[in-house]
């Protein structure tokens, strides 16, 4: 069998000779995403020495925090996933006011940087906190596993949402009216069938959002205070004492339970349909639920949101305020900061936009190849295309300032490394959305174009590049908010020249200067959600005039 399936491989190697173009375009993709994958991967993991890995399981604080990481993993799952479920039960199945807001609430945790709500959070609750002295009157400790895992499950909870909406939306209701028909209580209906089917959604939901929440570094290096995590140690290791060892120890410690949820993830939703049934989509309405059950969940959906509205409306009350804690008064002066550090700004949408435009050709070629073409190392070229997904984003960011230190290709402090760290950071994103388009696209107009003598490349340019051009924009949409906003992968690898946005408002916060911070952060979502926008028009536009 195997000697068989060797033959095969081999016979679809040499199959390529015909179209030396596309041969060359594979080798090229596959040499590039191997250098900058793997070995990035491979420097961090082999730098350590078997004395260096011994000494997690011998020193007490990297112990602690590894058990640390995995206890807030686990508590911000579980509370993540409830959230996200009755969000996304009240969405698809209540007849209840307010739902377009409710979605909004979804997305906005997001598109926003990661440690925003560490940062109104402490606007609200922290010694000067707007809810905790002025309005209670009383003193909050708000640093440490109880506030982080608050931070962690607003944050996070969006991810699960996504999911389970997509799970409960296309399960079946008339199974549902089925059971009541046959005599069923609401209870024995959601217990038997809702929840049953909704099963794979909620274990999708909850390894995603467990994977997110595993490689937090914004929130933990905020709010987390002297409660030991990974990702910080790994980093204060790095940047504090210059252990260079050490921190490529610890982020391979955070590799492992990363990796694992990642195959867990993988097997788990692509194995499984969430279809439960064909055919044309149902017009039933939801069945109706108990009042008391539709207005609770109304209710707590309502609360959910306030808080969230409230993290992001103190974030730019902030910005407009003199002195956080001591001097309200009106000003503009936190943004005329913001100004002065325009090279920050710039840098963070120059390198959000490259970085997301190279990541979604790049994808979309390697999607090609793995749906389209069979070239006998498809399953090498899908794993190297979803390795990232399963990388923390500290140790990336580790890896490639470790990798590209030396020659052959020098990197650090350019603005090289900075983009290319964010485009293969973004590749699995994009990767996953060209081959979800490439799925829904039948073979009929590929072949025919091959019988009528046009090859693989113009074939790929003139058919497939128009049909894919909606997933092309949703990975770039999504690698450009994801880049905007991102932190942990560049903490590692940036300069006094290449800094961003995220990097600037990290020491505001770290320095205490709140409005400077919640200025920062304010210009800098409202500036990505502007050219975001300008950037889909013009392309809607050029596409088709």
């Amino acid at each position: 069998m195997i000697a068989t399936n060797h033959k095969e491989v081999w016979a679809e190697i040499r199959r390529l000779k015909k179209e030396p173009l596309l041969a060359a375009v594979i080798a090229i993709v596959i040499l590039i995403t191997m250098y900058f994958v793997l070995w990035p991967v491979y420097k961090v993991i082999s730098f350590p020495n078997l004395s260096d890995y011994k000494e997690i399981f011998t020193n007490s604080r990297w112990l602690a925090a590894a058990w640390h990481s995995l206890f807030l993993t686990l508590i911000s799952t579980l509370s993540c996933t409830v959230i996200a479920f009755i969000f996304a039960y009240t969405i698809s199945r209540l007849q209840v006011p307010f739902k377009g807001l409710f979605k909004f609430i979804t997305i906005l945790p997001i598109v926003s940087p990661p440690f925003i709500i560490a940062l109104s959070y402490i606007l609200l609750f922290g010694r000067q906190g707007l809810v905790s002295k002025y309005i209670l009157h009383m003193s909050i400790d708000v640093y440490g596993w109880h506030g982080l895992w608050l931070v962690q499950t607003i944050t996070f909870f969006p991810y699960a949402y996504a999911v389970i909406f997509g799970v409960l939306k296309s399960s079946s209701i008339q199974l549902e009216y089925a059971a009541y028909n046959l005599g069923a209580t609401r209870w024995q209906v959601f217990k038997d069938i809702v929840l049953p089917l909704s099963r794979p959604g909620i274990a999708g939901g909850a390894l995603i959002t467990a994977m997110n929440v595993l490689a937090d570094f914004g929130n933990p290096m905020i709010i987390a205070g002297n409660y030991a995590m990974l990702p910080t140690e790994a980093y204060m290791q790095m940047s504090g004492l210059f252990n260079l060892s050490s921190a490529a120890m610890l982020s391979t410690a955070l590799l492992v339970p990363a990796l694992i949820l990642f195959v867990l993830n993988r097997r788990w939703v692509g194995d499984r349909s969430y279809v439960t049934i064909t055919g044309k989509e149902s017009s039933l309405a939801p069945y109706p639920v108990p009042f008391y059950v539709k207005w609770g969940l109304f209710a707590f959906c309502g609360i959910v949101t306030i808080i969230v509205l409230a993290v992001y409306g103190v974030l730019f009350y902030g910005a407009f305020t003199k002195t956080w804690g001591y001097d309200w008064s009106f000003t503009l002066k936190n943004f005329s900061y913001v100004f002065d550090k325009k090279r920050e700004m710039t840098n963070s949408l120059t390198y959000a936009m490259i970085s997301s435009i190279a990541a979604a050709f790049l994808a979309m070629l390697l999607a090609y190849i793995v749906k389209r073409k069979q070239v006998g190392i498809n399953k090498l070229i899908d794993f190297l295309a979803i390795l990232p997904g399963a990388v923390p984003g500290v140790f990336l960011g580790l890896g490639f300032a470790m990798a590209f230190n030396e020659k052959p290709m020098e990197l650090t402090g350019t603005s090289a490394i900075m983009v290319l760290a964010l485009m293969f950071w973004n590749l699995p994103t994009c990767y996953s959305a060209c081959l979800a388009g490439l799925q829904q696209i039948g073979h009929s107009l590929e072949e025919a174009s091959l019988n009528l003598g046009a090859g693989s490349f113009t074939t790929f340019r003139r058919i497939l590049l128009p049909l894919l051009r909606g997933p092309f924009m949703s990975a770039l949409v999504v690698s450009f908010l994801r880049s905007v906003t991102c932190l942990s992968v560049i903490i590692f690898i940036y300069s006094a020249k290449t800094s961003v946005g995220t990097i600037s408002i990290l020491g505001l916060v770290q320095n205490g200067a709140w409005g400077n911070a919640a200025a920062f952060t304010a210009v800098l979502i409202s500036i990505a959600f502007i050219v975001l926008a300008a950037a889909r028009i013009l392309l809607k536009v050029r596409i088709n005039p």
